[in-house]
């Protein structure tokens, strides 16, 4: 697991809310807490979906939005003149970043970045679920460099904990 602080607040969120960095993640849950709280749960909903749309997503294996498709309605949440008192949003891999690493999707339930605001740090930690104990941590270190190196293309000040 990977935690780290993130060091410049206001170009992180302008490039989680507004620019396209985190658009090809999923979006597994989010909660934002302002003058209420609010959640999403990222889950498609299968039967919203027409017949043919709801093919392409059996076919593609997919039961999350993505994070590009979502990102509006929560900037909406939080907008305004006052910081939102926290949010918590759990991102995962599309399986696509998975296949470049070779986390087989036989070993690894999902590889997550998880992403929380409160008391005006923002913390972004990694995890990895397994389908099975395996005292390999391979999926897990593979997954941690991915993000670093993905953080650093994307110019995102960040420090270790």
């Amino acid at each position: 697991m990977l935690a780290l602080a993130i060091t410049d607040l206001k170009d992180f969120t302008e490039k989680l809310f507004i620019g396209s960095v985190f658009d090809p993640f999923f979006l597994v849950e989010a909660s934002f807490t302002t003058f209420g709280r609010f959640s999403i749960d990222g889950r498609l909903q299968k039967e919203f979906f027409d017949t043919d749309e709801r093919k392409l997503l059996q076919e593609n294996a997919r039961t999350y939005t993505y994070w590009g498709d979502v990102k509006y309605y929560c900037r909406f949440i939080i907008r305004g003149k006052r910081t939102p008192l926290q949010f918590k949003i759990i991102l995962s891999s599309d399986g696509k970043i998975g296949n470049r690493l070779s986390v087989s999707p036989g070993i690894a339930d999902g590889l997550y970045l998880n992403l929380q605001f409160r008391d005006g740090l923002l913390q972004c930690t990694t995890g990895v679920s397994l389908k099975t104990f395996s005292p390999d941590r391979k999926p897990e270190q593979l997954w941690d460099d991915f993000i670093l190196n993905y953080f650093r293309s994307q110019e995102i000040l960040f420090r270790e904990l």
